[in-house]
C-alpha cells in the first residue's frame, strides 16, 4: 500500500498530522472538502508519482533524468499544472512498492526498494473534471490549449469506443451507448429514441466518458475478460519493437538468453492493476445516478488484484453510497459464513435481496476504504468511522445540516412577526 506525506504545497499547509504526517492509499480513497482545500491538488500527486515508479521500473526514464535539478517540478509536475504550487518550504514524500520519492529544499531524492521483485505494474488514468466537454464539442481532437490529462483521457475515450463491437448498456436510466465508427459519431439510445451524445444532458456527457474508459481499462487487465485488448500506447509499441529489434540482432545472446529477455520485456510493459483516479465523480448527475457510477467504478476496482479507485467529491451522496457498500460487504460475509449452518436457499435468498441495493460485485471491505476531509486552513484529517462505516459527520453532511439550521432560524423570525 502506498503512503504520500504532503506539506505547504498549493492550498496544503500543515497537511496530515497523524501516522508521522503519511496518508494511506487504499483499493478507495476519497478526499472531501471545500473548493480550492486541495483535494485534486493530492489526486495529481498521487497520479504523477504513481507514473514515475511506474516509468523507472520499466527503465523508460533513469534516476538521474528525474533528480535533474528542476526537472520534477518543471516538467513531471507541470502536465498537472502543478509548478506554481512549489513553495520554499514544500515537502513531499511518496512510498511506493518499487520507489520511494522524498522532495525537499528544492530537490527530488529517490530511493528503489530492490527486494521488491512483485511489483504490479499499474495502468493508471486520470480523468480530469472537464472530461463533459470531450462529449459536447466535435472533433475535439482539433483543438489546442486543453490540459494534457485532458488529452490523455481523450485519447483512451477514442479508443474505448472503437473497441466496443455492439450497443453498451448504460448504468444510469434505460439508456445504451451506440458508437458509429464509419462516421465516428456517438450515439445515446433511449426506449423510444435515439441522441447524438453531442446533444445529450449534462450528466450524460460527463458519465459516459468516465464510464465507457473505466470499463475498458479495467476488462483490459482483468484476464478472465478481454485478453485480446491492446493495451498500450503508439509510443510504447514503437518502444518495444525498437527494444525486440535490439535483442534479437544482439549475437552475443544465446536463443535462450534472448527467450527470457523477451520475457522480462513483456513483463515489463503488461499492465496488472488499474489505478483510477476520478475528479468530481459526482459531475452533474442526480443523486440516484451518482449511486449507479459509484457502484460501477467499485466494482470495475475490484476486477484485479493491487487496483486502487481515487475520487476527489462535493457530494454527500457519494459517501453515504460508499458506507452502503462497505456496510453490504460486512453482511455478504455474514451470509456466506452462515453456509455451514446448511440453509442454502435462505442463504441464496439473502444475498439475492442485498444484490437489490449493493450489486455483490460493488461490495468494497472497510479495511480497503478511506475518506480524508481537506480544511480551508490546509490541514487534512481522515474521517472518522464507526465499525468500520465512515462517519455521518463530515464536512458535506454538516453542509447540509447549516442549510436545516438556517432554516429554523428564518422560522424564529417568523415568529417575531
Amino acid at each position: 500500500m502506498a503512503r504520500i506525506k504532503i506539506k505547504d504545497f498549493g492550498p496544503i499547509k500543515i497537511g496530515f498530522t497523524e501516522n508521522s504526517g503519511f496518508l494511506s492509499i487504499k483499493k478507495v480513497t476519497v478526499f472531501i472538502g471545500n473548493q480550492g482545500t486541495g483535494k485534486s491538488s493530492i489526486a495529481k500527486l498521487i497520479s504523477t508519482f504513481t507514473w514515475l515508479e511506474k516509468a523507472l521500473y520499466r527503465g523508460d526514464v533513469s534516476e538521474n533524468e528525474v533528480t535533474r535539478k528542476n526537472k520534477f517540478e518543471k516538467n513531471y509536475c507541470d502536465y498537472h499544472r502543478l509548478k506554481d504550487y512549489f513553495q520554499p518550504n514544500t515537502e513531499i514524500e511518496y512510498k511506493g512498492d518499487a520507489y520511494s520519492f522524498h522532495y525537499v529544499s528544492g530537490r527530488l531524492n529517490i530511493t528503489s526498494n530492490h527486494s521488491n521483485t512483485n511489483f504490479l505494474i499499474p495502468k493508471i488514468m486520470y480523468v480530469p473534471a472537464e472530461r463533459n466537454f470531450l462529449s459536447a464539442v466535435s472533433r475535439p481532437e482539433k483543438l489546442k490549449g486543453l490540459p494534457l490529462p485532458l488529452y490523455t483521457f481523450l485519447e483512451e475515450f477514442d479508443r474505448s469506443q472503437q473497441e466496443l463491437s455492439e450497443n453498451l448498456d448504460l448504468p444510469i436510466g434505460n439508456l445504451k451507448f451506440q458508437y458509429q465508427k464509419l462516421n465516428k459519431i456517438a450515439n445515446i439510445i433511449g426506449d423510444d429514441y435515439k441522441i447524438k451524445l453531442l446533444d445529450a444532458s449534462s450528466g450524460i456527457q460527463s458519465s459516459v466518458p468516465l464510464f465507457l474508459v473505466s470499463r475498458n481499462l479495467s476488462l483490459s487487465i482483468n484476464k478472465e475478460k478481454d485478453s485480446s485488448r491492446k493495451e498500450i500506447s503508439i509510443e510504447e509499441e514503437k518502444k518495444i519493437r525498437e527494444e525486440i529489434k535490439k535483442i534479437l540482432s544482439n549475437n552475443k545472446l544465446s536463443d535462450d538468453l534472448k527467450k527470457a529477455a523477451l520475457e522480462v520485456l513483456s513483463a515489463r510493459y503488461k499492465s496488472s492493476r488499474f489505478i483510477n483516479i476520478v475528479e468530481e465523480i459526482e459531475q452533474n448527475l442526480f443523486p440516484k445516478s451518482q449511486k449507479e457510477i459509484l457502484f460501477k467504478l467499485l466494482e470495475f476496482a475490484n476486477y484485479s488484484q493491487g487496483s486502487e479507485l481515487i475520487l476527489t467529491t462535493h457530494s454527500p451522496y457519494i459517501i453515504n453510497y460508499l458506507t452502503l457498500a462497505i456496510k453490504a460487504d460486512s453482511i455478504l460475509k455474514k451470509i456466506n459464513n452462515s453456509s455451514s449452518r446448511g440453509n442454502l436457499l435462505g442463504q441464496l435468498e439473502l444475498i439475492a435481496n442485498l444484490n437489490k441495493i449493493v450489486p455483490t460485485k460493488s461490495c468494497i471491505s472497510s479495511e480497503d476504504a478511506i475518506v480524508y476531509e481537506l480544511s480551508e486552513d490546509g490541514k487534512i484529517v481522515k474521517l472518522n468511522n464507526y465499525e468500520g462505516i465512515p462517519s455521518d459527520e463530515n464536512y458535506l453532511n454538516q453542509s447540509l445540516a447549516e442549510t436545516n439550521q438556517l432554516f429554523d432560524d428564518i422560522l424564529e423570525i417568523e415568529e417575531l412577526l
